[in-house]
């Protein structure tokens, strides 16, 4: 009887670990199915980076400082951040202020021209 008793025992508990795998290799096949049809990493935009880089003050004196008037980088590269970025801005006092961006990966940013910026966090793309 009591050899029954295990075979029986044996047999429910290999069912249910039959049943669980099972769930989870199609669980397996979706996700990696769906990597596949996954669409790269976008770029970096150029309205992200000059979003950033307008908060760089103007060259001058802080009592005559003003606001930017028009931010404008284009990227200088072919990869997910397009970098390095050519970046001029144009105070409201007419001066212009041109810098060499260089985004890394964390979204941090060091750019170098009329004077030093650098700051962080540019949103930078990644894959869901």
């Amino acid at each position: 009887m009591l050899v029954v008793w295990m075979t029986v025992l044996v047999g429910i508990a290999g069912a249910a670990v039959a049943v669980h795998s099972r769930g989870g290799e199609d669980l397996f096949r979706y996700r990696q199915s769906r990597s596949l049809t996954l669409t790269p990493a976008t770029v970096l935009s150029a309205g992200r980076v000059e979003a950033f880089v307008a908060k760089a003050p103007e060259p001058v004196l802080p009592a005559k400082r003003t606001r930017p008037a028009l931010v404008r980088c284009l990227p200088g590269g072919a990869g997910v951040l397009r970098n390095p970025w050519s970046c001029t801005i144009r105070y409201r006092s007419g001066t212009r202020a041109h810098y060499r961006v260089i985004v890394r990966p964390d979204g941090s940013y060091t750019g170098v021209g009329t004077g030093i910026i650098e700051g962080c966090c540019v949103k930078t793309p990644t894959l869901d």
